[in-house]
C-alpha cells in the first residue's frame, strides 16, 4: 500500500471518529449521512443535508470572524450539525435555527435542548423572521421566490449590518443587485472543492 493511500485512509478514518465524537459530544446521536427528501412537491425547497464538520469549520472560522454580540441564524438548520460544531468549539453567541420540515426540527430542538444559548424553530422562517439577528448560514436551503424573499427580508435588518454565509450558491444571481455586495471562495475539500459565497450589505448610508 503506498504512502498516500494510506495517509488517505487514516485521514478518513480519523475524521469519522472526530464526526462521531462531536455528534455524541453534543446531541448524543449521530447527526451525519444521507439527506431527508424536500416537504415540497414544487422543488423550491430542497432536500435537508448535512454541511462537513471542516468546511464549517473553515467558513466560520477561517473566512468569517464571529464577534461577540453576532446573532447567528442558520436557515434549514437541519439536524442541528452547524451549531453541533459551534457549540463544540465554544460558541457561546445566541443561536437560532430554523427548519421547515417539522419532524426533523423537532427532534434536533430535543437533542439541542440543554444548551440556552440555542434556539430551534420547526416551522418557516418567514412566518417569524429574526429581526434581531446579524448573521445568516444557508447551505442552499430554497431558490426562486424564497430566496426573493430571503433577500428582501435581509434588506428590511440593513441596520445591523447582516452577512450571509452561503455554502453552495446556487442562486447567488438573487443578489446581483446594486443594495448588496458579495465574494465567492472556494473551499478545499478532499478531491474536491466547495464554493462558498459571503454577501454583505453595499453602502446604503
Amino acid at each position: 500500500m503506498k504512502k498516500k493511500e494510506i495517509e488517505f485512509r487514516l485521514d478518513y478514518i480519523s475524521k469519522i471518529i472526530e464526526n462521531l465524537w462531536i455528534d455524541l459530544s453534543i446531541q448524543r446521536r449521530f447527526c451525519g449521512g444521507g439527506e431527508i427528501i424536500s416537504i415540497d412537491g414544487r422543488n423550491i425547497i430542497h432536500n435537508t443535508v448535512n454541511a462537513k464538520y471542516r468546511v464549517i469549520n473553515d467558513i466560520f472560522f477561517k473566512y468569517f470572524s464571529i464577534q461577540e454580540k453576532d446573532v447567528i441564524v442558520d436557515v434549514g438548520c437541519g439536524k442541528g450539525r452547524v451549531f453541533s460544531y459551534l457549540l463544540y468549539k465554544g460558541v457561546k453567541n445566541r443561536m437560532i435555527g430554523y427548519e421547515i420540515n417539522q419532524l426533523v426540527g423537532l427532534k434536533t430542538k430535543k437533542h439541542l435542548s440543554k444548551y440556552k444559548n440555542v434556539e430551534i424553530n420547526a416551522e418557516n422562517i418567514f412566518d417569524n423572521f429574526p429581526v434581531d439577528s446579524n448573521v445568516f448560514y444557508i447551505y442552499n436551503p430554497f431558490k426562486g421566490p424564497m430566496m426573493e424573499e430571503f433577500k428582501e427580508s435581509i434588506w428590511k435588518i440593513k441596520q445591523n449590518d447582516p452577512v450571509i454565509l452561503y455554502l453552495n450558491p446556487e442562486c447567488i444571481d438573487s443578489f446581483n443587485d446594486a443594495r448588496f455586495a458579495y465574494e465567492i471562495v472556494e473551499i478545499p475539500y478532499k478531491t474536491w472543492s466547495y464554493d462558498f459565497a459571503i454577501i454583505k450589505i453595499a453602502d446604503y448610508r
